[in-house]
């Protein structure tokens, strides 16, 4: 009996097995937490070229962005550490004071919050794609996030969606530990691929209108490093 390698089957098969691979890749990288940064640079990085169709070894792929990345990232993600860490204790700081000033400052370092999460979500994915400074990552993050609602709207709902399940389902957390992690940035890689083709030199988009928010040629495809 011959099989069939090219089948719906060994493709479903082969596809599950690189997500196991790159999910446990991840977890792996992140285990020194001050990791956590490069990891999920690299991550991304996978997740996004085969978002765009362009397919490689996953395991070369990874440690080749970990590595070109790691001194950015990590300082990105020590900062955003700590910028949450702050944010979240004054949220809950002023809320629990019950007068109208601990409201009113709540819910305006409600709206960092917020943007601090949005700035989150879009840090690493565009350090996975463009080269630039850490201060001007951090920046360019905030606005792409801002200036594309819509996608980073649905990436937030499929994010919260993800924690919700697993948080209801303990069920869930198994697919997560095996490759949910990967499988979530997978699919918030299609949008982020849609997004990041307004910023990127070589196309001629619409988009251009950004620039009067970001200086569009400071960025380079990290692809031409």
């Amino acid at each position: 009996m011959k099989f069939n390698v090219n089948s719906p089957f060994f493709q479903f098969m082969n596809t599950l097995a690189e997500y196991i691979l790159l999910n446990f890749l991840w977890l792996i990288c992140c285990l020194p937490i001050v990791t956590i940064g490069a990891s999920t640079t690299a991550l991304y990085y996978v997740t996004m070229q085969t978002a765009r169709e362009e397919h490689g070894y996953i395991a070369r792929n990874f440690f080749r962005s970990f590595k070109e990345n790691f001194k950015q990232s990590t300082i990105i993600w020590l900062i955003m550490l700590f910028l949450g860490a702050v944010l979240t204790f004054n949220v809950s700081f002023w809320f629990t004071m019950k007068s109208t000033i601990g409201n009113i400052l709540g819910t305006l370092i409600s709206i960092a919050l917020l943007l601090f999460v949005f700035t989150l979500f879009y840090v690493f994915p565009i350090l996975a794609r463009f080269e630039n400074t850490v201060k001007q990552t951090m920046k360019n993050a905030l606005f792409i996030s801002l200036q594309n609602l819509k996608q980073t709207i649905l990436i937030t709902i499929t994010n919260v969606l993800m924690v919700v399940l697993a948080y209801v389902l303990p069920i869930f957390s198994i697919f997560l530990i095996l490759f949910g992690f990967a499988f979530i940035a997978y699919i918030n890689s299609f949008q982020f691929v849609k997004v990041f083709k307004y910023y990127e030199p070589d196309e001629e988009t619409e988009g251009d209108s950004t620039e009067e928010f970001l200086d569009s040629s400071i960025y380079t495809d990290q692809e031409m490093k």
